[in-house]
């Protein structure tokens, strides 16, 4: 299989950006309305109770949480371009989910990538770049890894183009590799984020 070329990633990434946004705009309407509509039906007199604060309180309760979310998106989508513009793809027989755990951030799936190389399949910890919770479809199959895996790097799933930002489960076991990386594979990590240890 012939990894994506520069065109695609392109287009990859465009169409995550765009679901970004449309995700936060469908957000905004319905925490807008759930805000909006206990205000209306109480000046109009529709409907006046006490339940209708629970609406305008789920509204902005909403948008604290789209608030808080919506940058580590962001940023998770800039270290994503950032990985795929330094780094090769590198396609992978498959990916197996082993565990995942919720957290403010997302859901967190911890998982095993396939490599031809002995010894070169650790447990990664996977987040999908837009802070879904939903497992991506299609890894079993095999997925595209770019990135060095001692710091992490980004999976790109083929058919859904969902990106996972990966780093080792086992962060300080790799924790010597990375100390003896060469200037130039060192800097190439710095320069991606990727040397960073991140949630």
């Amino acid at each position: 299989m012939n990894p994506p070329n520069a065109v695609e990633v392109n287009r990859l990434l465009q169409r995550n950006y765009s679901l970004l946004i449309r995700g936060i705009l469908l957000r905004l309407v319905i925490f807008g309305a759930l805000c909006a509509t206990p205000v209306i039906l109480a000046k109009t007199g529709t409907w006046d109770s006490p339940v209708l604060a629970l609406l305008s309180v789920a509204g902005v309760l909403g948008f604290v949480l789209m608030a808080y979310r919506f940058p580590f998106a962001l940023l998770s989508l800039r270290r994503c371009r950032r990985v795929l513009k330094e780094y090769p793809l590198e396609f992978r027989q498959g990916m197996s989910r082993k565990s995942e755990s919720r957290t403010k951030y997302g859901t967190v799936f911890t998982v095993r990538v396939k490599a031809d190389e002995r010894g070169r399949s650790p447990l990664l910890r996977a987040v999908d770049a837009l802070e879904r919770h939903r497992w991506p479809e299609g890894g079993e199959d095999g997925v595209w890894f770019a990135g060095d895996l001692p710091f992490g790097g980004v999976i790109v799933v083929p058919g859904s183009d969902t990106l996972l930002v990966v780093r080792p489960q086992d962060w300080d076991k790799f924790a010597p590799e990375r100390e003896q990386a060469d200037p130039a594979r060192a800097e190439r990590a710095k320069r991606t984020r990727l040397a960073q240890r991140v949630r």
